[in-house]
């Protein structure tokens, strides 16, 4: 190890240049930068020495177990830039932030381009076994903390994609879904490169949608557990409300019973938050119906057709995680589930009227581009995959945006992040670095 170490000074003073492919190679080979790696890092990365800083912004000259960030460009996500910026990181905390920082004896890695993880404000990673209970409409005891598969690759594929929080709500094909939890992508004390729980019943997930419908039946034999209501928009509206007033009325049935009334009534004091798949016009509207009959405050999970009230929503203020954006101008490219119309510039609209949005789903960075690209800000953009997703799950003290005492979750790339060639160098989940495979 102390041989590395040496070797690593000696690449260093000497400046060597190696070719492009060398790197690469490195690059692909690191998994997890940790301890003595770090001490590589600039060596394996960068051909040119690692330049010091002038000045301190609240660095502790001890360097400890300390790690350096040191970038050409860092959003902080909450609407400052930094050119040059540097990040010092201690226990998975961001220590200190700036322009310039000093920390003797740190750890240097450096990168382009760097900002806060990504946030995903709704998604099913990791569910095993299907992502909901479709033997029965009510559901809301189906808890996805316990559902997970830790081991499932689509964990590594989130951090592929830059993505270090993700909120995972069950499916929509029950009325009432279950509640949800939040994850960490990687970063399990035991092994860096696993998933971990942050928090569960995070929140209640309904279906107010026609999901729940599409394979129920009215008609036919009666030897199959979708031989049920509700077949239509009406039977879902009417499963919601008949079970939220036998909550409040304390009436229990055989398929609503204490425990699942105990979930609905966090439900109707708003002490457990509510979301809503909902994603066309109507179903939007009749979530405002309920919010009038129950005093409940729906998170509005889709929103294809948000932009056709527009003037509702300034009234009613709801917040809204926008799964419906059009990446596509193939045939069908503007049709989205339930046969929704989409638009290219939704969240320009909402952007605009001063609403409450993020984005949320797959491929959240090729979303922000996108978004961009059809007219939404550029700090917009970037916000709605990082800080107004926190915000909305209400994590912002923790994730969301780089400042000090938040977690140490960074994605470095190569470019201008909102650019369509560029491309994730290494993701940062609690101060453990991962590479990309």
């Amino acid at each position: 190890m102390i041989r590395k170490q040496e070797m690593s000074r000696k690449i260093l003073s000497a400046g060597f240049a190696f070719p492009s492919t060398f790197f690469d190679r490195k690059l692909g080979m690191l998994r997890e930068i940790s301890g003595i790696k770090l001490a590589t890092i600039a060596a394996c990365l960068v051909s040119n020495p690692c330049i010091g800083v002038d000045a301190c912004a609240n660095g502790p000259s001890d360097g400890g177990n300390a790690v350096l960030v040191q970038a050409e460009h860092v959003i902080t996500g909450d609407g400052e830039m930094l050119e040059p910026g540097a990040i010092l990181i201690r226990n998975g905390k961001i220590e200190a932030i700036g322009k310039e920082v000093v920390a003797e004896g740190a750890k240097i890695v450096q990168a382009k381009w760097v900002m806060p993880g990504l946030v995903n404000a709704a998604s099913d990673l990791g569910l095993a076994g299907g992502t909901s209970e479709v033997s029965a409409e009510v559901t809301p005891d189906f808890d996805t903390s316990s559902t997970m598969d830790w081991g499932s690759r689509s964990f590594s594929r989130a951090v592929d994609e830059g993505i270090t929080t993700s909120h995972v709500i069950p499916g929509s094909q029950s009325v009432f879904a279950g509640v949800s939890c939040m994850v960490k992508t990687a970063g399990n004390v035991d092994n860096s490169n696993a998933p971990y729980l942050m928090k569960k019943d995070c929140g209640l997930t309904i279906a107010l949608c026609t999901d729940p419908t599409g394979r129920n039946q009215s008609r036919g034999r009666p030897d199959t557990v979708f031989m049920r209501q509700p077949t239509n928009r009406m039977g879902v509206v009417w499963i919601l409300r008949s079970s939220f007033q036998k909550a409040i009325e304390s009436k229990t049935t055989d398929d609503l019973d204490e425990r699942k009334m105990t979930i609905l009534r966090k439900a109707l004091d708003q002490s457990l938050p509510l979301y809503s798949v909902s994603r066309t016009e109507v179903d939007i509207q009749s979530c405002f119906t309920l919010q009038n009959e129950f005093g409940v405050r729906p998170i509005i999970v889709g929103g294809d057709e948000a932009y056709r009230l527009i003037d509702t929503i300034v009234e009613r203020k709801p917040e809204i995680v926008f799964t419906g954006l059009a990446t596509s101008s193939r045939v069908g490219g503007l049709r989205g589930e339930e046969g929704t119309a989409r638009r290219w510039n939704v969240l320009g609209q909402l952007d605009a009227a001063g609403a409450t949005y993020c984005l949320a789903g797959d491929q959240l960075l090729e979303q922000a581009r996108f978004a961009h690209r059809f007219g939404l800000s550029r700090d917009a953009a970037l916000r709605s995959i990082t800080l107004s997703p926190a915000s909305i799950l209400k994590i912002d003290s923790s994730v969301g945006s780089l400042r000090q005492g938040k977690a140490a979750d960074l994605l470095a790339l190569d470019s201008d992040p909102l650019e369509f060639r560029t491309a994730v160098q290494w993701v940062m989940v609690d101060g453990k670095v991962l590479s990309q495979p």
